[in-house]
C-alpha cells in the first residue's frame, strides 16, 4: 500500500531536497510517457509530479508534514484519494475488493477531467443543476459519501477501477431543467435531465491490463538508455577487432614502420599518407564479410534484409495508429529497441559488426540524447552524437574513392572511440556519483 507522497517517491520522511530531486528523476525515467508507452504511464507520471511539486517546495512540505497526508490532501489538493484507497503497483492486483484505486488513475482524473460540475475520484459528473445534492456510494468493500453538483437522471460511466458503485440522492428546492452530457478522462459518460427532484445511479467498472505480469512490470521499471549506448559501442569495437584480425599481417608491418620512423610527426604523417600499406578499405572489408551464406541472389538477399527493417517499422506504425492518440508523437525507448534489433541484425548479416556498430551508434545516441533532454535534470548536448557519425562519413568517403589511411584512422578509430566514449562515461559517472 502506498501510504503517502514519501512512499510514492520511495524516500524516507527526513530526505533532503537533493534526495527528493534524485528520487523524482528516477521515477520520471520510469513513468514519463515518452519513455513508457503503457496506457497508465501518463497517470503515474502525473501522480509522481504532484508528489514532487509538494515535497520539493520547502513551504508546502512543511505544511504537508504538519497536516499529515490525509488532511493535506483533503484541504489543499483536488481529486487525489486518501492513503487507504491508494494501491501500489507492486502486486495483489487480483485481490482488490472493488474500492481501491491506483493513485495514478486518480491523478489523471484530477489533471484532465472534462466534467461540468465538481468531481470526486472515481466518479463521473454530467449536466448542470441548480440544487446541491449529497449521495452515498457503496463499493464491494466499503461505503463512502460524496457531495457536489449533478444533474438529475441516470449516469453511467466506465472508469479504470474494478468494481461497481451505486449512488442515490434527492435534491430539493427550485431546479432549472437542464440536459447535459460530458465525458471524463476515464471514458465515462453521464447523461441527465434536471427537475424538482432527482434520483441518479452510477455504475463504474475497470479492467486492469498487464499489471499482473511480473515481466511487464520489471520491463517498465528498467532504464535501458545507458546499456544501449554501451552495447552499440561494444558492437562497433567488435567490428574493429574483426577488421584487425583480418588484416593482422598488414597492421604488424605498419606498426614496425611507425616504430622505425620514431616520434617525428611529419615522418609519421608521410608514412601514413604514402600508401595503405596492404590494409584493405573498410568498404572492401564489409563487402567480403559473410556471417551466413546468402540463400538468395545478392540483390534478392539485400532486398529481403531491407524488408525486415521495413516490416519492423510498419509494425510499429500500425501499433501507434491503434494504441496511441498521437500517432506521430515522440519515439519511445521500446520502439527504439525494436528498430535497433532489426537494424543491427540485418546490417550484421550484410557487413558484420563493423557495419552494424556504425549504423547503431548514431541511431541510439541521437534518440537517447533527445529523450534525456526532454526530462528534468541533465540536458546533454547533441554534440555528443557527432563523433559516432564519423564511421558513416568514412564509409561514404571510401565509397566515393576519397578514402586514405589517415582518413580511415580518424573516421573509424580515433574519432568514434574517443568521442563516442564521452557520453556513456559521463552518464555512468552521473549515475553513480550524481554529478
Amino acid at each position: 500500500m502506498t501510504e503517502d507522497f514519501y512512499d510514492l517517491l520511495d524516500i524516507p520522511p527526513d530526505a533532503s531536497q537533493d534526495e527528493i530531486k534524485d528520487a523524482y528523476r528516477e521515477q520520471v525515467r520510469v513513468y514519463h510517457p515518452d519513455l513508457n508507452d503503457d496506457d497508465r504511464a501518463q497517470a503515474q507520471f502525473t501522480a509522481v509530479k504532484t508528489a514532487y511539486d509538494i515535497l520539493g517546495d520547502p513551504v508546502e512540505r512543511q505544511a504537508y508534514d504538519r497536516l499529515g497526508h490525509k488532511d493535506y490532501v483533503a484541504k489543499r489538493t483536488s481529486g487525489l484519494p486518501s492513503p487507504d484507497v491508494w494501491k501500489s503497483d507492486d502486486g495483489d492486483d487480483e485481490e482488490t475488493d472493488g474500492t481501491e484505486l491506483n493513485y495514478s488513475e486518480s491523478a489523471t482524473k484530477s489533471a484532465s477531467s472534462a466534467t461540468a460540475g465538481s468531481a470526486t475520484t472515481g466518479s463521473a459528473t454530467a449536466g448542470s443543476s441548480t440544487a446541491g445534492r449529497s449521495s452515498t456510494t457503496t463499493g464491494a468493500g466499503g461505503t463512502g459519501s460524496t457531495a457536489g453538483t449533478a444533474s438529475a437522471g441516470t449516469a453511467t460511466g466506465t472508469s479504470s477501477a474494478t468494481g461497481t458503485q451505486t449512488g442515490t440522492g434527492a435534491a430539493g428546492g427550485d431546479n432549472t431543467a437542464t440536459t447535459g452530457r460530458t465525458t471524463n478522462s476515464a471514458s465515462g459518460t453521464a447523461r441527465g435531465t434536471g427537475g424538482s427532484s432527482e434520483t441518479g445511479t452510477q455504475t463504474g467498472s475497470r479492467s486492469e491490463t498487464s499489471t499482473g505480469n511480473p515481466v511487464t512490470r520489471w520491463w517498465r521499471q528498467q532504464n535501458f538508455s545507458l546499456p544501449l549506448l554501451w552495447l552499440s559501442l561494444f558492437v562497433y569495437v567488435g567490428g574493429l577487432a574483426q577488421f584487425a584480425l583480418a588484416n593482422e599481417s598488414a597492421l604488424a608491418s605498419l606498426w614496425a614502420d611507425v616504430r622505425a620512423t620514431g616520434t617525428d610527426p611529419t615522418g609519421i604523417w608521410s608514412l601514413l599518407s604514402e600508401s595503405r600499406h596492404g590494409l584493405e578499405t573498410t568498404v572492401a572489408f564489409v563487402q567480403r564479410v559473410e556471417f551466413v551464406t546468402p540463400p538468395l541472389e545478392p540483390t534478392l538477399w539485400y532486398a529481403a534484409l531491407a524488408g525486415v527493417v521495413a516490416l519492423a517499422l510498419g509494425a510499429l506504425l500500425v501499433t501507434r495508429i491503434v494504441r496511441r492518440e498521437n500517432t506521430w508523437g515522440t519515439v519511445t525507448i521500446d520502439e527504439t529497441i525494436v528498430v535497433a534489433l532489426a537494424l543491427g541484425a540485418t546490417t550484421t548479416l550484410v557487413g558484420g559488426p563493423l557495419l552494424a556498430g556504425a549504423a547503431l551508434m548514431p541511431l541510439l545516441f541521437g534518440v537517447i540524447v533527445r529523450h534525456t533532454r526532454r526530462l528534468p535534470g541533465w540536458t546533454p548536448s547533441y554534440l555528443y552524437v557527432l563523433p559516432v557519425l564519423a564511421p558513416a562519413a568514412g564509409f561514404v568517403a571510401a565509397t566515393a574513392g576519397a578514402a586514405s589511411l589517415p582518413v580511415d584512422l580518424a573516421a573509424f578509430v580515433f574519432v568514434p572511440l574517443l568521442g563516442g566514449l564521452v557520453l556513456p562515461v559521463r552518464a555512468t559517472i552521473r549515475k553513480h556519483v550524481g554529478r
